[in-house]
């Protein structure tokens, strides 16, 4: 099962507007860039496999369950929204969400939850100057079924990212914003846990690389046990983010 999602691999979402002029001629000046804000979106709704994102100037794209697609440039950010269906059957899973996007920043919308509205939540990827040869990381907690986690690397519980309730727009402020790993760069086990000690899920040995962003997630249902393939692709499991 694929546990490690990176922005940088994933297939991006079709641009709506061409930011640099292609098959100029070289004698042409080059062409000037527009203002721009720029999204990544990763789809953690549990219910279907995959879920199609539309926005309102029509580019739109199939986002696969616990995977994400790298930051696209939109000149028309002052009025995007974001559709997000069921294109099995038409369904919206959320309809004209505002997007609220500034020019020159970055933002991670994330789509999750298992009922109709789907939950969805944006993030300012704001990335602070980083001075450490450490990974600077954040979490989301993003479960059905579950309360308060603990967040551990290894052995030890990561205080500030630790007794984090489930996302919501109202909270995001908060988890939107990186920290500096207490680790030093390179392979820690991610290990999430009740606040009673119960492990909820682990990523063993993931490789943090030297002053990068990562978004680490639980997602999943908790109420999916079993193990048929549906079953165990739904479980509670950790996925990371590379801010690319």
């Amino acid at each position: 099962m694929k546990k490690l999602v990176n922005l940088k691999n994933a297939c991006a979402i079709a641009l709506s507007v061409v930011l640099f002029g292609s098959c100029m001629k070289n004698d042409n000046p080059p062409p000037v860039q527009e203002p721009a804000a720029f999204i990544a979106l990763f789809n953690a709704y549990s219910p279907i496999t995959t879920s199609q994102v539309v926005f309102s100037n029509s580019a739109s794209g199939n986002i696969p369950y616990g995977q994400g697609v790298r930051h696209s440039g939109f000149t028309d950010f002052a009025t995007l929204k974001l559709t997000v269906r069921n294109q099995a059957t038409n369904q919206n899973l959320i309809t004209d969400a505002a997007l609220n996007m500034k020019v020159d920043k970055a933002y991670t919308g994330v789509i999750f939850g298992k009922d109709i509205p789907a939950k969805f939540i944006l993030l300012n990827d704001s990335l602070a100057e980083n001075t450490s040869n450490n990974s600077n990381i954040r979490f989301l907690n993003l479960a059905e079924g579950v309360e308060a986690v603990d967040v551990f690397l290894g052995t030890d519980r990561v205080q500030t990212l630790s007794n984090r309730l489930p996302e919501t727009q109202a909270n995001s402020v908060t988890s939107e914003k990186f920290i500096l790993s207490p680790k030093a760069a390179g392979p820690q086990d991610i290990i999430i846990k009740g606040l009673d000690g119960t492990t909820l899920a682990e990523l063993k040995a993931f490789n943090f690389g030297v002053k990068e962003y990562y978004t680490i997630i639980l997602q999943g249902d908790k109420a999916s046990t079993g193990d048929s393939a549906e079953a165990k692709a739904k479980a509670l499991k950790v996925s990371v983010l590379q801010i690319q």
